[in-house]
């Protein structure tokens, strides 16, 4: 540097700078940091959201067999004049979904959809439907002073599963006043009430379940080419309390032994741990169970 040469004094305190470097490299390397990490993060979540979605256990259909070992673990003495429905396993078929109110866990049930009947105590007998291999639910009918056979408890279960989730809950409705289902001499247009109380294994909440039955048909219906007398009801249940909403079945049932040879249910509840909604459109394909 010439000695002699004095710099101006703006020049002095500014520096030229060179073009395209305005911004302290410090900044800029800490700006590039975080646009990777923001997109790592992304990544990262659409990764799990994959893995969480695509690797839950999904539901299947149950096949008869499955049905029929069960059965035969738990099978009794089976009486040849019992008046009640034969206990075994029923070919049947389902369509139908369930939501447990949870996005992306609605389920699809049947097509196969073995349905199983045992005997109880009492002249009761449960009839229990395979709807796939993450629902079933469950009636059992026993004898009463007004009817053939009332609605004394129903069960329905219901699981699901994916990475890091877990659910089964089993929940039980006890009927304080049983809901008669059916009777003798039952004509069109007779109704009949019941009451029952609903409980869950995973939550502390009770659910009040009042019921009706109304006669609508007595006519034939064909099952596996067979024509069967049969009485046509509809159930109407009104639930509050830990959850509210409203079921509503149509039923056919075969006239002679009360065995359900149909049934088709639309049920949609609010409440407790999650919203839940089912329709189910059940027929047995056979008059014969598999022992």
């Amino acid at each position: 540097m010439n000695p002699n040469v004095v710099l101006d004094p703006v020049e002095q305190e500014n520096p030229a700078t060179p073009e395209g470097e305005g911004r302290p490299p410090g900044r800029r390397r800490g700006l590039r940091i975080a646009l990777i990490t923001i997109a790592a993060v992304v990544v990262l979540a659409v990764i799990a959201a994959l893995v969480f979605f695509l690797g839950r256990d999904r539901a299947e259909e149950l096949t008869d067999d499955q049905a029929l070992a069960e059965f035969r673990q738990a099978a009794g003495l089976v009486l040849d004049d019992d008046p009640r429905p034969a206990p075994g396993i029923y070919s049947a078929t389902a369509s139908g979904s369930e939501s447990i109110g949870l996005p992306g866990f609605d389920e699809e049930l049947g097509p196969n959809s073995p349905v199983t009947v045992t005997h109880g105590e009492d002249g009761c007998f449960s009839y229990k439907a395979d709807l796939n291999s993450h629902h079933w639910r469950s009636w059992t009918f026993c004898p009463s002073d007004t009817a053939t056979y009332s609605l004394t408890t129903l069960e329905s279960f219901t699981a699901r599963k994916a990475p890091g989730l877990d659910i089964a809950t089993l929940t039980t409705y006890e009927c304080d006043q049983p809901l008669d289902i059916f009777w003798d001499r039952a004509t069109v247009g007779q109704t009949r009430a019941g009451a029952c109380t609903g409980t869950s294994d995973t939550d502390d909440g009770v659910t009040e379940d009042a019921g009706t039955v109304e006669v609508l048909e007595i006519g034939e219906v064909t099952v596996d080419g067979e024509r069967v007398t049969a009485v046509r009801v509809r159930t109407s249940d009104r639930f509050s309390g830990a959850q509210s909403g409203t079921e509503v079945g149509e039923w056919w049932l075969d006239a002679d032994t009360g065995l359900p040879l149909s049934v088709d249910i639309e049920a949609s509840l609010t409440g407790g741990p999650s919203d839940y909604a089912e329709t189910i459109r059940l027929a047995l394909s056979t008059l014969t169970p598999a022992t």
